[in-house]
């Protein structure tokens, strides 16, 4: 197995990408660009975005997913095979190929890129720039059409566009993303915090009513304890000014019976003589 130079692409590839240009190849390699289909995983929409003159960026968000789709269409012979990547411009960005590194013998399509953000910054890439280099490698034997990539792959000659199938698989549910996890970390904190002042101020009024509670019962006992205490010395009072008013009566009583006594005896003693 070796890998085809420079001199043998330009003489093979005209064949085997459309469209093709010759400025393209570089260091054994031919530079693929991005199409005019892509697609993030958070995207607000939800659907493919279309590139165009008007809107010709693309935006990978840290801990995202995009798929994207090459502008060319390229074909592997069956006795070649491929092997792909993404520039290392990109890679130090943070950007990751997760679809698969090599191109079967015998397909003839555009190339979809499932791509990871693994950076902390937002990655920007532009329709019709070169991101993507294709190496094209001999195998020793040609392979035959039952072995080589053909209609019984799912995807043969279906791939002009993204499949709807990759689309739902990363719309359905949320990524883990450390972006992701990092904020759910966040909120957690920002919620346990505003736990923590509610609890603060839940237990000063609960330990402000307790201590009312306690205040207004020691009063109240006061209160009571004062009340009986009055309700008594008025009793006591009531009963001596009643004793009292009986003392008098009977004085009184007494004294008019001295009073009659008195008279009778005068009235005796002014009839003896």
């Amino acid at each position: 197995m070796s890998f085809l130079g420079a001199n043998e692409l330009k003489e093979l590839l005209p064949s085997l990408i459309e469209p093709f240009r010759q400025e393209r190849i570089e260091n054994a390699a031919y530079e693929l660009s991005l199409g005019k289909e892509v697609f993030s995983s958070d995207s607000k929409s939800g659907k493919i975005e279309l590139l165009d003159d008007k809107n010709r960026t693309v935006e990978i968000n840290p801990g995202q997913f995009a798929l994207l789709l090459t502008e060319e269409k390229i074909s592997v012979p069956k006795d070649k095979i491929a092997f792909i990547s993404i520039k290392a411009g990109e890679k130090l960005k943070g950007l990751v190929n997760v679809s698969g590194f090599h191109v079967d013998p015998g397909f003839s399509d555009h190339l979809l890129f499932s791509v990871y953000n693994a950076g902390p910054s937002t990655i920007i890439l532009e329709s019709g720039k070169p991101y993507f280099p294709i190496w094209y490698c001999e195998l020793k034997t040609e392979l035959n059409s039952s072995d080589a990539y053909n209609k019984s792959n799912e995807h043969y000659n279906k791939l002009a566009h993204i499949p709807p199938k990759y689309i739902e698989s990363l719309k359905r549910g949320e990524l883990a993303s450390p972006n992701v996890l990092l904020e759910r970390i966040k909120n957690n904190e920002h919620l346990i915090n505003n736990l923590k002042w509610a609890a603060g101020i839940l237990i000063t009024l609960s330990i402000s009513i307790f201590l009312k509670t306690i205040w207004d019962l020691s009063k109240f006992n006061e209160g009571y304890s004062a009340g009986i205490k009055e309700k008594q010395l008025k009793s006591q009072i009531d009963t001596l000014i009643n004793k009292k008013s009986l003392d008098s009566l009977i004085l009184l009583k007494v004294d008019s019976i001295l009073k009659a006594k008195h008279i009778n005896n005068l009235a005796d003693s002014t009839s003896e003589q």
